[in-house]
Order: C-alpha cells, then structure tokens, then sequence
C-alpha cells in the first residue's frame, strides 16, 4: 500500500549564471556546424556543471540507487556514447520495453553507476528531492527532473531537444535494457577491467 504523498519541498531559484549559460547553449545546440555528437558532450556539460545547485536540494548521493531499477529510455546517439566510452556494443532493431525493476545493466554491486561519466541525460537529471527514505518501495517521493516539466525549463528543453533529435534522425527511443541486453554479471565485469589504477600518494621526498 502506498503512503500518503510527503509535503512537497520548497525549491531555491536558478541562479541567473546558469540561465545565461543555458541560453548561449541553446544557441549552439540550434547552429548547423557542429555534430549531433559534440552537442549532446555539450549538454552533458551543462548538466554536470548544473549538479552542485541541484544538490543543494537533492536527496541523491553516490550508493542510493532505488531509481536505477526503472525504465531508462535513452536514444541511440546516447547508446553509441556508451557504446564508445565502455567498449560495450550496443543491440539494434529491439523493440522498446516498459515496466522494468530489474537493476541497469550498468549498475555496480555497491550501487555506484558504472557508466558515471557517460550515462545519458534521463540519468543526469532526475533527482531526489525528499527524505531518502521515501525512495524505497512503496513510499512516495519527490521526483526532480522528471516528465512533463522535469523541475525546471532548462531540463525539460533538453530533454526535448534529445528527444527530437531521436524523432529528426528516425532512432526511436529504447530502453537502456534493450539497448544493451548483455548479461549484467558480463558488463560488470568488463567494467571493472576499465577501471583505472589509482594515483600514487605523494612521497617523502614530496614534503622536504
């Protein structure tokens, strides 16, 4: 049974640098010269430089992973950014799935993304905005970064821009399972071959 809806929060407003910065993307985004590739690396951007206002609200931390067991549609330029970032190939011709709650494929045992640095947008923005708690199943919670709105005008322009690009190029969208139907134990453990060595500490000699 589902709990009653909590209180819903009270939001901060965007900084103005971050609208100003939205508008020259637009620009960019709507210019003929550069590849459908380099904009979406553009609006990534945005989004990670976008992340410290978002988590100044949000309930999300690395670890919490409740939303990645949900349907994720992404587009194929996303799956061809995946498929380059991890070396993982990508299906072609699967139908879109819906109602999923089996985790991404992509979803590490300690429930860190394993594709952090080149999971699509739909990951990128949706957000936790209450107690932690109300994520787990059967709870109510807040949703940031969803559909219709997605929280905000600078999400929701995104997104639909992902969107009609997926529409303009006739990609139609896909689950991220369809996209990548691999056995899960099979892509963590690629990953985990990907996985860079940590930096050397610095050494005595570095503090004399």
């Amino acid at each position: 049974m589902m709990t009653q809806s909590p209180p819903s929060p009270t939001l901060p407003k965007i900084p103005v640098e971050f609208i100003e910065t939205a508008n020259r993307l637009y620009t960019y985004l709507n210019s003929p010269e550069p590849s459908f590739g380099d904009k979406l690396l553009a609006i990534y951007g945005f989004t990670d430089a976008f992340e410290p206002y978002v988590a100044t609200f949000a309930a999300c931390s690395k670890g919490c992973s409740h939303c990645c067991k949900i349907d994720v549609q992404i587009t194929a330029l996303e799956a061809e950014m995946i498929c380059v970032g991890t070396g993982i190939p990508h299906a072609s011709g699967a139908n879109l799935t819906r109602g999923h709650s089996s985790p991404c494929p992509f979803l590490s045992g300690d429930g860190s993304c394993g594709i952090y640095e080149n999971r699509p947008l739909v990951c990128r923005v949706y957000h936790a905005v209450g107690d932690p708690e109300n994520c787990r199943p059967g709870r109510m919670q807040h949703q940031y970064g969803a559909p219709p709105l997605y929280g905000n005008p600078i999400y929701q322009n995104l997104m639909n821009w992902v969107h009609g690009l997926a529409i303009h190029t006739g990609s139609p969208l896909r689950d991220i399972r369809d996209w990548f139907p691999h056995p899960r134990a099979k892509v963590q453990s690629h990953l985990s071959g990907l996985v860079k060595p940590a930096k050397p500490g610095p050494s005595e000699s570095d503090h004399q």
